[in-house]
C-alpha cells in the first residue's frame, strides 16, 4: 500500500467512477483499476461495490477511506512543514466556493495576492454552500468561501465582509402596491443618501423601497412571479428564513409564486432582465447592472436581508504555507470593515 494508490482510491470514491477518477488523476482507466485491485488484495476485502450504476463503497471501503484521508493529510503536513521551513509561497491552490463569493469576491482577492506572490496559480470550484461545507469537512480542499455562517463541528470561519440582498426586477417594473417614488434633492429619483456613495470605488446605484408592512403589500408580494436559486444556495436560505420570520409574525403561510428555478446567478439576472420574474440576489452580483440601469433594485423593508461572507477551513487540517498565506491575506483585506 503506497500513497499513490491511496490517492487514486480516494479519487475513485469521490468520483464514484473509474473513468472520471482516471481523468482527474491523469492515468488510464486500466491503471486506476489495477491500483484499486492491488489495494483490495492487500487488505483482503473488496473496497467497491461494482454492481451498481455508480460505484459504491463497501463497509471495508468506508473504513479504508477514513484512514486514507488521514494518511494523505499527514503526508501533506510533512511536505508543508518542509516548505514552511524555507518559507516557500508558491504552487497551485484549489478553493471551494459558493457562487457569489466565487464570482464577485475571490477574483479581487486573488489578483491582489498575486501582486505579492506571482508564482501562485488558482482554481476556484463553484459549489452550493452545503457542498462547500462538505468539501472542507472531508479535507477535499483547504479553504472554502460561503455566504452563510458554518455550524458544522470541526470547521472554523473568518468573517470577511457584509452583504445585502436586494430584490431586483426588469427596468420599468412597478410592483403591486409600489407607491410614488420620492423626489430627493441632490440624488437620483428614489435614491436615499446612503445609496449615493458606495465603498471600494463602486458606482452609486439608485434603489427603491418596497414596504411589506404598508397596506396589502404583504399579500401582494406573494403574487409576484419569482425566479430563484436551487436548494442549498445561501442566498435562498437567507431569503427563505427572513420570509418565514416575517410571515410567521403575520400568521400567514409563506408561499412564493415561483415560476422558474435556475442554478447560476448570471442565468437568473438574464431571466429577470427579460421580465420573466423578480429575484433576491446579492448586491455585489448586480452593482454594475444597477448602476447602468439594466436592472431595478429594491430594498425590502421589514425583512432582515443582510448577511456576511466567510472563509472556512478545517480545524484539524494543517494548512500549507500557500493556504495559510492566502487565508491571512483575505482576512487582512477586510480587517476593520
Amino acid at each position: 500500500m503506497d500513497f499513490h494508490q491511496l490517492k487514486v482510491f480516494v479519487e475513485v470514491a469521490r468520483q464514484k467512477s473509474f473513468s472520471r477518477a482516471a481523468e482527474s488523476v491523469l492515468l488510464t482507466q486500466p491503471t486506476v483499476s489495477a491500483h484499486i485491485k492491488a489495494l483490495e488484495n492487500e487488505v483482503g476485502a473488496p473496497l467497491l461495490d461494482r454492481s451498481q450504476r455508480e460505484l459504491q463503497l463497501t463497509g471495508a471501503g468506508k473504513v479504508l477511506l477514513r484512514y486514507a484521508r488521514q494518511l494523505l493529510n499527514i503526508k501533506e503536513e510533512a511536505v508543508f512543514a518542509v516548505q514552511e521551513e524555507r518559507r516557500a509561497i508558491d504552487g497551485h491552490l484549489e478553493i471551494a466556493s459558493s457562487s457569489v463569493p466565487g464570482a464577485y469576491i475571490l477574483p479581487g482577492l486573488m489578483s491582489s495576492f498575486l501582486e505579492k506572490h506571482p508564482a501562485v496559480t488558482f482554481a476556484v470550484m463553484l459549489r452550493d454552500t452545503r457542498q462547500v461545507y462538505e468539501n472542507i469537512r472531508e479535507y477535499s480542499y483547504d479553504l472554502g468561501f460561503v455566504g452563510e455562517p458554518v455550524l458544522i463541528d470541526g470547521l472554523e470561519q473568518v468573517q470577511l465582509l457584509r452583504d445585502e440582498l436586494l430584490l431586483i426586477a426588469a427596468p420599468g417594473t412597478r410592483l403591486p402596491g409600489e407607491g410614488p417614488l420620492p423626489e430627493i434633492t441632490g440624488g437620483r429619483r428614489g435614491e436615499s443618501p446612503a445609496n449615493r456613495k458606495s465603498g471600494g470605488g463602486e458606482p452609486a446605484a439608485p434603489l427603491f423601497e418596497f414596504d411589506l408592512a404598508a397596506g396589502a403589500n404583504a399579500e401582494k408580494f406573494l403574487e409576484i412571479p419569482f425566479v430563484i436559486r436551487e436548494p442549498g444556495s445561501a442566498t435562498r436560505v437567507v431569503f427563505e428564513k427572513s420570509l418565514e420570520e416575517y410571515y410567521g409574525r403575520q400568521e400567514n403561510k409563506v408561499a412564493l409564486r415561483v415560476i422558474a428555478y435556475l442554478e447560476s446567478q448570471e442565468a437568473i439576472k438574464e431571466a429577470v432582465k427579460t421580465g420573466l420574474g423578480v429575484t433576491v440576489i446579492s448586491r455585489h452580483a448586480v452593482k454594475d447592472e444597477l448602476a447602468a440601469g439594466l436592472l431595478k433594485g429594491y430594498r425590502l423593508a421589514g425583512l432582515g436581508l443582510e448577511r456576511s461572507f466567510y472563509l472556512i477551513y478545517h480545524r484539524n487540517r494543517i494548512l500549507s504555507p500557500l493556504s495559510r498565506a492566502f487565508l491571512d491575506h483575505c482576512a487582512g483585506c477586510f480587517s476593520g470593515i
